[in-house]
Parts: structure tokens; C-alpha cells; sequence
């Protein structure tokens, strides 16, 4: 990869199979990345609509990290519910293998960027597992603040209770 660039950039309907096929393998590398349970019934046109709609919002969004023409790395804000849209919950995942490279910072910065200039998000917001100490020290890197009082349990891809904080960032 030290010759090549690494386009750090929004996702695109064309993008979809590929993305697809990312979203599954990184849920297969990681116990900390959990994607939604429908990914296996998702068709390519599925995730092409998908794409397409969530460029139209301002409160939702994915960019894609690739290298040549592989999808290497994702991250999401997804709006979260309720009456009056102020929050997007944000998702990134790097390729096991490109790790410690500064993707998944060049990633989250992007994400930061489009949440302050083009959404009209106010916080956004991320579930971090307390084991997972490379993501917390760069989202707290980033700005982001522990949000609940203290360690709670969530359920990660394997089944196992793991410990995890919320945080979050105003935008």
C-alpha cells in the first residue's frame, strides 16, 4: 500500500456489491463491528437504493475508504429516532489487514467534516466496547466525551457480554 492512495470518500450507487461484500467480511474479522441482522438477505439493488437514499438526507451518510478499486474501510452516521432528528450514531470499520494505518481516523475526521458543514445533526454519537482501546483513545483523540456514567454490557457478534461506554460529540 506505500505507493498506492487510499480515497477517503462518500459511497456511491456503483459502490454497492462492493460494499456489500465489505460489510461481510468485516463482520467475520471483528467482535466489535455488528451490522444489521438483515445484511445476509440484502441484494445489490437493495443496497444501491440504499445508498441513493441516504444521499439525499442530511442526517444520514456513508463513506467508504478504497484502495484502487477494493473497499477497505466504511463509515456511517444513521440517524437515530425520534420526532426531532439531532442525532446521527456513527459506525467505522477498517480491513483487519490495514489497521494502524490511520484509516479509521481519516475515516471518523470525514465523518466530523460532513456532520458540521452539510447535516443538520447536532451530536453525533458511537457505542464503544471497553476492550477496543484503540477506538476509544481515537474517538476521545477527536473530541468525542464519555456520555453515560459508567460501563454497561452489550452483546457483541460472538454472543459475549462485553463492557462499553456511549459518547458523543457536538457538532
Amino acid at each position: 500500500m506505500a505507493d498506492e492512495v487510499v480515497d477517503i470518500r462518500p459511497a456511491e450507487p456503483a459502490d454497492a456489491a462492493r460494499l456489500l461484500k465489505l460489510l461481510k467480511r468485516l463482520s467475520h474479522e471483528s467482535n466489535t463491528f455488528t451490522v444489521d441482522e438483515g445484511l445476509g438477505q440484502l441484494s445489490e439493488r437493495d443496497e444501491c437504493q440504499q445508498i441513493e437514499q441516504l444521499t439525499r438526507t442530511t442526517t444520514n451518510t456513508i463513506f467508504v475508504a478504497a484502495l484502487g478499486a477494493q473497499l477497505i474501510g466504511v463509515a456511517t452516521v444513521q440517524a437515530t429516532e425520534g420526532p426531532t432528528v439531532t442525532k446521527g450514531e456513527v459506525g467505522v470499520a477498517v480491513l483487519k489487514e490495514f489497521w494502524g494505518m490511520g484509516l479509521g481516523t481519516a475515516l471518523v475526521e470525514e465523518l466530523i467534516h460532513w456532520a458540521r458543514d452539510f447535516s443538520t445533526l447536532k451530536q453525533l454519537v458511537l457505542t464503544v466496547q471497553l476492550r477496543n482501546t484503540r477506538a476509544a483513545k481515537l474517538y476521545q483523540h477527536l473530541g468525542f466525551k464519555e456520555s453515560t456514567p459508567q460501563a454497561y454490557d452489550v452483546v457483541d457478534p460472538t454472543g459475549a457480554k462485553v463492557a462499553a461506554v456511549d459518547m458523543v460529540l457536538a457538532v
